[in-house]
């Protein structure tokens, strides 16, 4: 997506910067799972992006070292939560 196609997100700075920690919080604290890993450097990068230009977001974040993947949704409205989503790969 180019940056004249981004979707601004109407939820205040503020509420984008407490909800992106609570997030981080949650997987490095705990859930164990380091701040310095690639995986959460990569989710931090996205959150980086919506807390300071409130660029909207859904995707996902290979977390394959923990055998999980996560779908994220950085949203455009003020009163809908971020939400990351961790899924267990499915072996066939």
């Amino acid at each position: 997506m180019s940056q004249s196609d981004s979707v601004i997100s109407e939820k205040p700075q503020a509420d984008r910067l407490k909800e992106s920690i609570a997030v981080l919080k949650k997987l490095t604290v705990d859930l164990g799972i380091p701040y310095s890993s690639p995986e959460v450097q990569e989710l931090k990068a996205h959150f980086d992006r919506y807390i300071k230009d409130g660029i909207c977001w859904n995707g996902n974040v290979s977390f394959a070292a923990y055998g999980r993947i996560a779908t994220v949704n950085l949203p455009r409205g003020a009163k809908k939560p971020i939400e990351v989503t961790l899924k267990q790969f499915r072996v066939n």
